[in-house]
């Protein structure tokens, strides 16, 4: 900041203290909020308790349970659909038919030649709340029968829509949360108590079943006996990280609305006082430009 730049700041600096000492109402005024905030907050702060939670230890979930809702769809008039890319391909079609053995032997199966193709099915009316999840291959098979390499590559697409409230007749929307690495707004502690993980339901909308039993179609399509087999003598369980025990200060939570608040109303008074004066110096004409015709 050169000296002509201070010179300017240290003259607004001045005439703000002539406006101020012409006002002492004003600043008495904006004198005692500040200090009854202060206090208001100090005493807030001694009141609120900080309380300890935890430690969490969450029990261990199996994944190889098929979720309530797709075994209840036998008795519905619009079971759940099963979608897969690429259609063209007789050994996906085969994986994806072991799929939906695990899941629900009535389920409707529909194969897609294309990703944008799915999309525009599920697009249609309805067709959102059927469709359980899409499985996409992300392999070029040029023919229907060539073979799945060993380094296989695919993706999973479930709907946006909760299928576990399907049977109340209850279409709940609700995002995946795939755009974010971590919580836009950490929170303390862990992000919820559920055994099972909370929203968005990777156990309870069959996410994680349905990825299982993928692999599971996969791994016996290559290793055929010795892999099922395998998966006859075991189980397989999630369980989330335990978490430690912490302080939860609700302080915190009151202060984040509060101190805001007591900002917009002790700048407010300063607003209010430059309207006021602006006001007055036009009712008294004391900034009018001449006009010369």
């Amino acid at each position: 900041m050169d000296f002509s730049e201070a010179k300017k700041f240290m003259v607004l600096l001045w005439k703000n203290f002539i406006l101020k000492r012409r006002r002492c109402i004003a600043l008495v005024v904006e004198m005692v909020l500040t200090f009854l905030f202060s206090a208001a907050l100090l005493a807030v702060r001694s009141v609120i308790v900080i309380k300890k939670n935890g430690p969490f230890d969450f029990a261990a979930q199996p994944v190889d349970e098929v979720p309530f809702y797709v075994t209840a769809s036998l008795a519905s008039a619009f079971p759940l659909e099963l979608a897969y890319v690429p259609s063209r391909s007789t050994v996906v079609q085969g994986i994806v038919e072991r799929v939906k053995m695990d899941l629900n032997p009535q389920m409707k199966v529909l194969g897609f030649s294309t990703e944008e193709e799915f999309e525009d099915y599920v697009k249609e009316v309805n067709n959102s709340e059927k469709v359980l999840a899409a499985i996409v291959f992300d392999h070029d098979f040029k023919n229907s029968n060539d073979p799945l390499p060993l380094k296989v590559k695919y993706y999973l697409r479930f709907s946006n829509e909760k299928k576990s409230n399907m049977l109340e007749n209850i279409y709940e929307e609700a995002s995946w949360l795939t755009d974010f690495l971590f919580p836009p707004i950490p929170s303390v502690g862990p992000r919820n108590e559920d055994e099972d993980g909370g929203s968005p339901g990777y156990i309870s909308e069959g996410f994680l079943f349905v990825q299982h039993s993928l692999d599971k179609a996969i791994m016996q399509y290559h290793s055929g006996q010795a892999a099922e087999m395998l998966f006859s003598n075991i189980s397989v369980y999630v369980q989330r990280f335990p978490y430690p025990s912490y302080y939860h200060d609700f302080f915190f939570m009151f202060s984040g609305v509060f101190i805001p608040l007591v900002l917009v109303c002790i700048f407010s008074l300063n607003h209010l006082t430059l309207v006021q004066s602006v006001v007055w110096e036009k009712e008294n004409r004391l900034k009018v430009t001449p006009l010369f015709l």
